[in-house]
């Protein structure tokens, strides 16, 4: 039953856009969320979908078409990617994402002092800056094991590339479900001060496109299979909000 409602939301959403010469394109990995979100909001519009892998070659694709992507508040920051201008005419919302911090062979954050960790996570200069600063405080030397989304890097923990994991709280129950794995510091509790904040923004002219991307977006975002499939993160819509992407910005290019 569920699935056919879901089917039935995305064709009627894909009858208020008539956009075939939309593509999105996926700067993050396959397993990943960000491919997640554009799979869903791409069932409501017409499109060509073009899996990028990383930002680099994302932004190669951009200006030749209509664009939806989603771009990490990381990125704009980091001197080795050149990034879209991201303003609130073309901004569709944000994805932000509480984190969390699970392991194989530790109880506790306190469990790790004086210990080398090795852990799996975003292998992006701003987690590693917070997770070195977490280190010095805690007197835990991390040595990261760096993946390029939250589904390769679930995967590689699984597999035994690390004892323990720092990542959002989406993938928590996946995290869980391989056993033998406890979960103990949670940035929705204060334990850890670190989320994710992801614009979803459309490279775009078009401002009927951009309103009903804007209109579709919110419909999912209140249907009860978009919040259990991102359970632990919160979807803000609209122009209103890039105040949020920016300080975000500002606060990992620091």
């Amino acid at each position: 039953m569920k699935k056919f409602i879901t089917t039935l939301i995305a064709i009627c959403f894909a009858t208020t856009i008539q956009a075939g010469e939309l593509q999105i394109v996926n700067p993050g990995s396959e397993e990943g969320i960000f491919r997640q979100v554009l799979s869903k909001l791409g069932a409501t519009v017409d499109h060509d979908f073009i899996q990028a892998n990383n930002p680099i070659t994302a932004y190669s694709y951009f200006g030749k078409n209509d664009t939806l992507t989603m771009w990490s508040s990381e990125w704009p920051g980091d001197p080795k990617f050149k990034s879209p201008t991201i303003t609130n005419k073309n901004l569709i919302g944000l994805m932000t994402y509480e984190t969390l911090m699970c392991s194989r062979e530790f109880k506790s954050i306190e469990e790790m002092a004086g210990k080398e960790v090795k852990i799996a996570t975003w292998g992006s200069n701003p987690v590693k800056k917070y997770l070195e600063s977490l280190g010095e405080t805690h007197n835990i030397n991390f040595v990261v094991v760096p993946y390029d989304g939250s589904g390769s890097m679930v995967k590689g923990f699984i597999g035994l590339d690390a004892d323990t994991i720092f990542t959002v709280t989406t993938r928590e129950k996946a995290i869980l479900d391989s056993g033998g794995v406890n979960c103990f510091a949670y940035s929705v509790d204060g334990d850890l001060n670190f989320r994710f904040v992801d614009a979803i923004v459309a490279i775009s002219n078009d401002n009927a496109l951009i309103e009903s991307l804007r209109i579709n977006l919110n419909a999912l975002s209140n249907t009860k299979e978009w919040q259990d499939t991102f359970s632990g993160s919160y979807t803000y819509v609209g122009s209103e909000y890039i105040n949020m992407f920016n300080q975000a910005v500002e606060n990992f290019s620091n």
